[in-house]
């Protein structure tokens, strides 16, 4: 297998795209990634809302059947990419470079069904049935989106956009990423607020930070914070 996917990566580099080309598909992928992490963060979140496992049961239904959705539609879109590719309707770098984005697009459905499993193993089997879900189904359709990409769309996707294209930082439990969205928020809310205070509620701005009896720009040394009779003249 190893052996397979090296020649198919090989035949994929003797390729090579047209600047143009490479570039639309890689600005392609990294918008499909962005809406993957969207995607995954808005799960997080609605799950971590739900108060009850029936609460959380319906998202994980609702995200399953997106999922379906989603990979029929790059399904249909893969065929038809295949078939502009056999007519010549298509240049090769416009086909390599839209079979990069297929490629992320389908990752983001693989990651989603990963995370929808996880998070209904954790939910009770009469609930799940209640609402019509299959764990095994959830299963099935990650590896029916690993099988989409193949390892020839793959390679494709790696000489356009690198050796990580599809590849995010594997995120927390759904419900952490949603405490964690909610951590962050509060963080950069804070952040607009104005100068560091130190514990007595003092400013420590460098302007108000003037050393005592700091020679002044008129010859004469400052009056101390602590009185005024010590004042004397510079010049004396």
């Amino acid at each position: 297998m190893a052996q397979e996917t090296e020649a198919v990566t090989e035949q994929a580099n003797e390729n090579p795209t047209a600047p143009g080309a490479q570039l639309a598909g890689v600005v392609s992928v990294q918008e499909a990634e962005l809406d993957g992490e969207v995607q995954s963060r808005t799960f997080g979140v609605r799950i971590a809302q739900a108060n009850t496992d029936d609460a959380k049961a319906s998202v994980v239904a609702e995200q399953v059947n997106d999922s379906e959705e989603r990979l029929s539609e790059l399904q249909q879109r893969k065929q038809a990419l295949e078939q502009a590719r056999e007519n010549g309707s298509v240049s090769e770098g416009e086909y390599r470079a839209r079979a990069a984005q297929l490629h992320a697009e389908t990752k983001n459905v693989q990651r989603l069904a990963t995370e929808t499993n996880e998070t209904a193993s954790q939910l009770p089997t009469e609930v799940l049935e209640k609402k019509g879900i299959n764990a095994t189904a959830i299963k099935a359709l990650s590896q029916r989106a690993s099988e989409l990409s193949g390892p020839e769309v793959a390679a494709i996707a790696q000489g356009i956009a690198g050796p990580n294209v599809g590849q995010q930082a594997r995120p927390e439990v759904a419900g952490d990423r949603g405490s964690d969205v909610a951590n962050r928020t509060e963080v950069g809310d804070r952040s607009g607020a104005g100068p560091e205070r130190t514990p007595a509620g003092e400013r420590t701005d460098v302007a108000d930070a003037t050393p005592a009896n700091e020679t002044a720009t008129n010859g004469e040394e400052t009056e101390s914070p602590g009185g005024g009779s010590d004042t004397v003249d510079a010049g004396q």
